[in-house]
This record gives C-alpha cells, sequence and structure tokens, in this order.
C-alpha cells in the first residue's frame, strides 16, 4: 500500500499545528489535526503523566489510526500529529508488559496503513517549548515540566534516528513558519523538495 500521509512529530509547542495549517493554507495538502479533547485521558495525564500514560497513548494511536484509516485515499494527508511522537511518548512512560503491548499495537497498525511518506520532525528546545506552553496559557498544561520535555525530546530524537524512511528536520525555534513571511517561504520551499 502505497502511503499518502505526511506526519508532523515535534515536542509540546514545536508548532506541528501551526505548520500542518501553513501547508494546507499553500494547497500541499489536506490537514488532519489531533482532536486531543475526545481523548477521556488527556486532562489526566498531562497533571500525571507517569501514571496515566497507557491508557492516554493507546487511546490516542488509535485515534491517530482511526482518523487516518477514514480518509480519501488519492488526497495528500498532513497530520498535525504522528505515530512516532505517539511512540517516543509510550518509550518513556511504559515498561515490560505494557510497553510490549502497546508496541504489539503500533506494529499492527503499521501492517495496515504502512509509514507515512514523509515525516517532518520539528526541532525546538525544552526551554523554547516551555515559554511556549506559558504564552498559549491553556490550564491542562500548567504542571507540564522541564524535566518532562527534555525526557519527550530525548525519546523523540531516539525513535527519528531509528528511522529508515524519509525525515526532514526543520528547526523551529531558528525559523518561524507562523509569522515571519521569509521563514515561511523557506519552510514551504523545504517541503516541497522533499516531496518531489
Amino acid at each position: 500500500m502505497k502511503s499518502n500521509r505526511i506526519e508532523i512529530c515535534g515536542g509540546i509547542a514545536s508548532g506541528k499545528t501551526t505548520l500542518a495549517t501553513l501547508l494546507e493554507e499553500n494547497k500541499i495538502g489536506t490537514a488532519i489535526f489531533e482532536n486531543f479533547y475526545i481523548n477521556p485521558f488527556w486532562e489526566a495525564f498531562y497533571k500525571k503523566p507517569g501514571k496515566y500514560i497507557f491508557e492516554t497513548e493507546v487511546t490516542f494511536t488509535l485515534q491517530h489510526y482511526h482518523d487516518i484509516k477514514k480518509q480519501i485515499i488519492d488526497t495528500l494527508l498532513i497530520c498535525d500529529y504522528s505515530l512516532l511522537l505517539d511512540y517516543a511518548y509510550a518509550n518513556i512512560g511504559l515498561s515490560d508488559n505494557k510497553y510490549e503491548i502497546y508496541k504489539n499495537i503500533l506494529d499492527e497498525i503499521y501492517k495496515d496503513i504502512t509509514f507515512p511518506k514523509l515525516i517532518i520532525y520539528l526541532e525546538c528546545s525544552s526551554q523554547e517549548e516551555l515559554i511556549r506552553i506559558k504564552h498559549r496559557n491553556r490550564d491542562v498544561e500548567t504542571e507540564i515540566s522541564i524535566d518532562f520535555l527534555e525526557s519527550l525530546n530525548s525519546s523523540l530524537l531516539n525513535r527519528v534516528n531509528e528511522q529508515k524512511i524519509k525525515i526532514l528536520t526543520i528547526d523551529s525555534e531558528k525559523y518561524n513558519f507562523d509569522s515571519n513571511q521569509k521563514d515561511k517561504e523557506y519552510v514551504l520551499s523545504l517541503i516541497r523538495k522533499y516531496l518531489n
């Protein structure tokens, strides 16, 4: 099965939704966005990430899988989430049997929908992410610590380095593709080049 999607991965507040929106606005493809509100565990997870990670990550991963499966297959999808990022979350919080169960679920998902055409990895420091988290001021994110962000970023980088598929790394701290037109054009040109 040929892949028809781009997945965007990066730490919390690294710019995933902003980039997906930019790509859709510039006719690269159709964006699909994570609807974290429908995951019944996400609020509890952000308050105590280590305690509720299994049910949270299994649910998010299955939501992502379902959202990808139900899209029209001849349209390039731009996901503001990534199964690779789901895996990175699981990697820092699950151990032993729960980790094996999660990995088996993920393996089955990839058998069904295969790997993405391109993964865009948004590189951003934990310090900058924390500044952005505080700036957007979501109640549920007030307990997120710099240590948690560093663990997640480290886990994600390890997962990215293991991949054998096409990955484009963009420094989302250096390039302001939210409001700087020159940076937007540069990032769009990079992505178009990788898709050709």
